[in-house]
């Protein structure tokens, strides 16, 4: 097949003990071969060829996701390199270099240039894509592989700009065409273009690694021993995702997102699971510019310990505004910020525009808690024989929200506070009632029948909190008693991000997934590699590193599952042994007579 003839291509003779002239070594931070890449590459992938990194990765997950996802790798050891009878261990890995990269050239197609799934070995080097294959020992893959493999398949040979280029031929119907670079790289490609378009990167014609930017962002980056590293060509990848979305995004929304800017990231395997670092920066002459200032900071110690989900930034004007404008990723976000400033003027009578941004310029946090989580159960009744049924709460199955914001206008904030409890008065009829909750006045309103309660006050510092829910008020008034700064996960999951950021997002997907029945939320999935057993929690931290970096820092907290053991031998096809047992061999059905 096309991918069992990469070995071949190394083995049989191309690889040659000679260095062609070629440019400048490339970094140590960025990934191998950016050199011979085109800059117009919509991505680029990295993959680390160090067996203990991936052991590191296969000790996470449950009994079942291991062993789903040790099979998905001994279906790619099995199908590149047992059926031409090599070992990983023995025959590759004494000689390739650190990490083999794939880079997607572009199409006429910008849907199909993204890669929708894993793709399948058989068919990974079919498609647009370049794969830089590096030499650490030349003379042990010559030595390794030759004698074994035996001579190079014949095929059409020919010169590009002074660089061999060699057609093999597979076992597929897709040749596959190869060129050795110097005494430390090769490239593939199952597309002549796209590999004569890689040898003009190589000879100085618009490579990636000339991009504006990209060295510097890698630089950025702090991982040394990553599993991956990434590059993404933001305004074309976005077009790709915006076109598969469901509805799909407005053109409008993504002109903003057209300028040429780029994302580069690490992804590095943890004690509890995977971090994934990663930077976006905008080149010269985008016009555009990023907000600068990392103002949040606080949030993460008002919200309580059982918070759910959790979303905070440094000012939310801004943040309306970037949603508004498209301008940054938030534009792919499934929230149309006119409808929803339509529907909370229908239900409030008060203006986004109006009556709430002019006073919400500062730091701010919406957070999902469980309803009710830290009131504390009734004592039972231990004169009455027969306790009373217990009652379903209506206020249970609602989500129970609280938004904070740091008001940068406290008469504006507190004005339009008034015109809020005039609304849940007059147009809905709601129960007012006061509270002091810790020397903090609260404002409750109770809808008819207790479906709903509304809340609001000021909390130290200008922040006034918004709840939703039953009890939630008492959960963050006057602090709580336990702060979601102090949760566990979420210190693990953005316990090492810069410190100040613009912002987080956190969801705890442990409480999530027994809470989810009583706050009428989407089943989450519970089984396959992504499910909600194996993931624990996700956290992300984004912080502005000037006025054309940001970087992004998204850790996922895995559950540690058994030690992993050596790969598992591939199942065999099952469409294959049903058609044995339908229709066996005559020998075989002669002997059981």
């Amino acid at each position: 097949m096309i991918v069992g003839a990469v070995l071949l291509f190394l083995g049989g003779g191309a690889v040659a003990f000679w260095a062609l002239t070629r440019r400048a070594p490339v970094g140590r931070t960025l990934p191998t071969g950016v050199n011979a890449i085109p800059d117009d590459a919509v991505m680029v992938l990295a993959l680390s060829s160090d067996e203990g990194q991936w052991r590191r990765l296969r000790q996470f997950g449950t009994a079942d996701t291991q062993a789903q996802f040790d099979q998905l790798l001994a279906q790619w050891r099995d199908r590149l390199l047992a059926d031409q009878g090599l070992d990983f261990g023995t025959d590759i890995q004494p000689w390739v270099g650190p990490e083999i990269t794939l880079a997607v050239l572009p199409t006429d197609d910008p849907i199909a240039d993204l890669p929708a799934t894993l793709p399948d070995p058989a068919i990974a080097l079919e498609e647009n894509v370049v794969v830089v294959v590096p030499i650490a020992d030349a003379g042990r893959a010559q030595s390794t592989l030759g004698d074994r493999l035996g001579t190079m398949a014949e095929g059409e040979d020919g010169t590009y700009r002074g660089i061999n280029i060699q057609q093999v031929e597979g076992e597929g119907d897709t040749p596959l065409y190869g060129a050795v670079l110097n005494a430390e790289t090769a490239l593939l490609s199952p597309q002549l273009p796209l590999l004569q378009r890689s040898i003009d990167a190589y000879r100085g014609n618009n490579a990636l690694v000339d991009r504006p930017g990209f060295s510097r962002a890698f630089e950025q980056l702090r991982d040394s021993r990553p599993l991956a590293r990434f590059y993404v060509n933001l305004p074309t990848a976005v077009e790709a995702l915006a076109g598969t979305s469901d509805p799909p995004v407005a053109a409008s929304r993504l002109a903003a997102l057209q300028a040429p800017r780029g994302l580069v990231g690490t992804l590095t395997t943890t004690n509890r699971g995977l971090h994934l670092q990663s930077v976006s920066w905008l080149e010269p002459g985008s016009g555009q510019t990023f907000a600068t200032g990392n103002k949040a900071d606080q949030m993460s110690q008002r919200l309580p310990n059982s918070t759910l989900v959790m979303a905070s930034g440094g000012d939310f004007q801004q943040f309306w505004q970037d949603l508004e404008e498209g301008q940054q990723l938030t534009a792919l976000l499934p929230v149309n910020p006119d409808e929803l400033a339509i529907g909370v003027q229908a239900l409030t009578g008060l203006s986004v525009s109006e009556d709430w941004l002019p006073w919400m310029a500062g730091e701010f946090a919406l957070g999902l808690l469980p309803p009710g989580m830290d009131t504390p159960e009734p004592e039972p009744d231990l004169e009455t024989e027969d306790p009373a049924p217990i009652e379903d709460e209506p206020s249970r199955l609602n989500p129970a929200l609280v938004l904070m914001v740091r008001a940068s206008d406290r008469e504006a904030a507190t004005a339009s506070l008034a015109q809020l409890d005039q609304v849940m008065a007059t147009r809905y009829r709601f129960s007012e009632e006061s509270a002091d909750l810790g020397g903090v006045p609260v404002t409750r309103w109770t809808a008819p029948f207790g479906a709903l309660t509304l809340a609001h006050g000021w909390l130290d510092g200008d922040v006034v909190f918004i709840s939703f829910g039953d009890g939630i008020d008492q959960q963050v008034t006057p602090q709580p008693s336990r702060a979601l700064a102090e949760n566990s996960l979420f210190q693990a999951t953005t316990g090492n991000a810069p410190r100040p950021n613009n912002g987080h997002f956190f969801i705890n997907l442990e409480n999530l997934g027994a809470a989810q029945n009583s706050l009428l939320l989407p089943p989450l999935p519970t089984d396959g590699l992504l499910s909600a057993g194996v993931i624990e929690a996700i956290g992300v931290t984004a912080a502005v590193l000037g006025d054309r970096q940001v970087r992004y820092d998204i850790t996922v907290a895995l559950q540690r599952g058994d030690r992993p053991g050596p790969l598992p031998q591939v199942e065999s096809d099952p469409v294959d042994v049903e058609a044995e047992e339908v229709e066996p061999e005559p020998e075989a059905a002669e002997s059981e007579d």
